[in-house]
């Protein structure tokens, strides 16, 4: 239970998070979140926990997984259509979602509870914006070594107080909580974007912000490094690839501050986090996903492939109901899909992508399941395009409708979004769309 992973020193009084209201948990409270849902929410069962970054939701996460259940993190702007597709496909049997100011719990009488394996604690959709119904499946000691080797090679303290901003239903948002949690920190929760004044009122007490490429685009036009952030320390960064010259200017601003500055690569599969970019390898090597973090090590394959051997890799996928039961399947071994190279020993390069996956501030976005939905709908379209950027290409002249849709259904942000008409789409001598010539189209749009 991740309820473990809370320091045994830590004082019953010491807050564990603070949210924008001003609502406190303290780790003392951590056995009474345990009763409480075990109460709510009977016997063991897949439960659907709508996120927010606020108190009642973090209580009610903690709280299920310690008393047994097994979790599926979603977004609290999750399309009722797909939550009720998942419910269904998964037998959930409780779905918990945010109220006017307490968690509210509704209780599923017409489903079944399946076979779930002892192990299994935390399920993730593989594609948070699109509502994958395929899963990743955890148990709760792999998150847990992951959370402990985050917190050791960023040297985390009790002291931090980071800016948990990013959703938890995200895996990086996930492992900023967990990571946390394993040192005693408190967590400064948020539901505010960095456009937002209120944000920035929250960053001035914050020691350190894990974000995407989006939101240092963001925070650096908002002029970072101009902002009165005195105890602010440490910046990361995940989530796909940050343009070299935003990470030029970050690492400008951050040796001028005295903050550190972390780039790291990783995938939901491995719990997450994989490797990190030392401050002092930047300059040098700022295409880079750097090293392995502590107890991962990475090797390439003879195609090229990027392989992560970790005690935090996933127990595997899950596409039915019945596929909760299983164990694990992948014995600490990920083939990622990602194409590297090594420039130098231990050090790797991200030069391409073997699988049709982007990611949409920090969201990995499966094309093909974009296509799949809104074909579905009567819009058959074509996915390409590159992190932080979608191109839809459609044959049909309302792109309009068609990009209110792919809004509405997936969550997707409105800037990154991208719909384009075109008199026909590409195709090889085998009548195949030809993504090849379809990427070289999106980029003329990016």
């Amino acid at each position: 239970m991740l309820c473990e992973l809370r320091p045994k020193n830590v004082s019953p009084e010491a807050i564990l998070a603070q949210d924008d209201t001003g609502a406190r948990l303290c780790y003392g409270d951590l056995d009474a979140l345990r009763d409480r849902w075990a109460a709510q929410v009977p016997g063991r069962q897949i439960v659907a926990l709508l996120c927010a970054n606020t108190v009642p939701m973090l209580g009610a996460y903690i709280g299920l997984q310690a008393a047994g259940h097994t979790v599926l993190l979603l977004s609290s702007k999750i399309a009722k259509s797909t939550l009720d597709s998942l419910t269904q496909l998964y037998q959930i049997g409780a779905i918990v979602q945010p109220g006017p100011e307490d968690a509210i719990v509704e209780l599923r009488t017409d489903v079944t509870a399946p076979d779930l394996h002892p192990d299994l604690s935390v399920c993730l959709s593989t594609s948070g914006s699109t509502g994958s119904p395929k899963l990743v499946r955890f148990t709760a000691k792999q998150l847990a070594e992951n959370a402990l080797s985050i917190a050791s090679y960023l040297n985390l303290t009790p002291d931090e107080k980071p800016l948990a901003h990013l959703p938890f239903e995200y895996s990086f948002g996930l492992s900023v909580l967990h990571s946390h949690m394993a040192v005693g920190a408190t967590l400064l929760l948020t539901e505010h974007s960095v456009m937002q004044k209120q944000f920035w009122e929250r960053f001035e007490h914050a020691t350190s912000v894990a974000g995407v490429p989006f939101h240092f685009e963001m925070l650096l036009r908002m002029r970072l490094g101009r902002k009165s952030l005195p105890n602010l320390r440490t910046l990361t960064q995940a989530g796909g690839r940050l343009e070299r010259k935003d990470a030029e200017a970050m690492h400008t601003i951050a040796t001028e501050k005295g903050w550190k500055f972390h780039i790291m690569y990783g995938q939901t599969e491995a719990g997450p986090r994989i490797s990190w970019l030392p401050f002092d390898k930047m300059a040098s090597h700022f295409d880079c996903i750097g090293y392995a973090i502590p107890g991962v090590s990475l090797e390439r394959s003879s195609e090229g492939n990027l392989v992560v051997n970790s005690p935090s890799i996933m127990m595997g996928y899950a596409e039915t109901a019945d596929d909760l039961s299983k164990g694990d399947q992948m014995a600490g071994k990920l083939m990622t899909g990602d194409l590297v190279e090594e420039p130098e020993l231990g050090l790797f390069r991200i030069i391409g992508r073997k699988n049709r996956f982007i990611k949409l501030q920090g969201n990995r976005v499966s094309l093909s399941d974009v296509e799949i939905k809104l074909g579905e709908l009567g819009f058959p379209v074509c996915c390409s395009g590159e992190d932080d950027t979608l191109v839809v290409f459609t044959e049909q002249s309302d792109t309009d409708i068609i990009r209110s849709t792919a809004i509405g259904l997936f969550s997707f942000p409105t800037r990154s979004l991208k719909v384009v008409h075109i008199e026909a789409f590409p195709r090889r001598s085998n009548e195949k769309i030809d993504y090849a010539a379809l990427q070289l189209l999106a980029q003329e749009e990016i």
